[in-house]
């Protein structure tokens, strides 16, 4: 009975995070088996990590949410060891910490995530240098598509990866291709430095007579406009001064 909760709770949380994923975290269950959740860590921006893809598993015990998972990296990250359980206060290291609000898929890779980013170290952990993680993070695709249970649980993410890969190889190895991407480069930079070079010229004599004019037509019709009005002004009192003489 507590195993047919777990599968309720787990399957529910998966749904919430289908209509609310989050960038850095993928989630899937196994559908051979419903405790087991994986997940692939995108590496955060501006750290060592940062585009790596970081696949490993969540294991929730038969009786979750009422007692804390257990928590392995299997894709090697320069910061945990591979395939080793890693202790945090909301694994199964410390169960008297563990809260049943926390989400298998959602808390705990986040937390996971958190972790990775800082330099605590406990159980499951490994010192490297930021170029070895710089290099792991480069390499971890490469690792992840060759893991069988990467490949059961992500084929998609394999696909696009192997197409990323062939895009690449094409446009290196084809000069026509990649001359066609730096005109359109050229291109956009091109008609970017037009645009601002439209703004910036100054005009040439005959376009600055043609702005004069238009300028000064406005004034000219004002100042006809006024000398017509002055004028009628000076015929009509002249006929009134001639009509009082009579």
């Amino acid at each position: 009975m507590s195993k047919a909760i777990a599968i309720k709770r787990l399957t529910k949380e998966y749904q919430s995070v289908k209509k609310n994923p989050d960038e850095l975290i993928e989630i899937r269950l196994d559908e051979d088996n419903m405790l087991n959740v994986y997940y692939i860590l995108t590496g955060s921006p501006n750290t060592p990590f940062e585009g790596g893809k970081y696949f490993g598993i969540i294991k929730a015990p038969e009786n979750y949410p009422f007692a804390p998972p257990s928590i392995v990296m299997t894709t090697p990250s320069g910061r945990f060891l591979e395939n080793t359980k890693i202790c945090l206060s909301m694994s199964n290291f410390h169960p008297e910490s563990w809260n049943a609000g926390w989400s298998v898929t959602r808390t705990i890779p986040m937390a996971l995530l958190s972790y990775m980013n800082s330099d605590e170290h406990s159980s499951g952990c490994v010192s490297t240098t930021d170029d070895a993680k710089k290099k792991y993070a480069q390499n971890s695709m490469d690792w992840n598509c060759k893991h069988p249970m990467f490949k059961k649980i992500f084929p998609d993410r394999i696909k696009e990866y192997e197409l990323e890969l062939q895009t690449k190889k094409t446009i290196k190895n084809n000069p026509a291709v990649k001359e066609e991407t730096k005109e359109s480069k050229d291109n956009v930079i091109s008609e970017s430095d037009d645009i601002q070079n439209l703004q910036a010229t100054t005009l040439d004599s005959e376009d600055l007579i043609r702005s004069k004019r238009v300028q000064d037509e406005p004034e000219n019709k004002e100042k006809k406009s006024n000398n017509v009005a002055n004028i009628t002004w000076s015929i009509a009192i002249i006929v009134f001064i001639a009509y009082l003489l009579q």
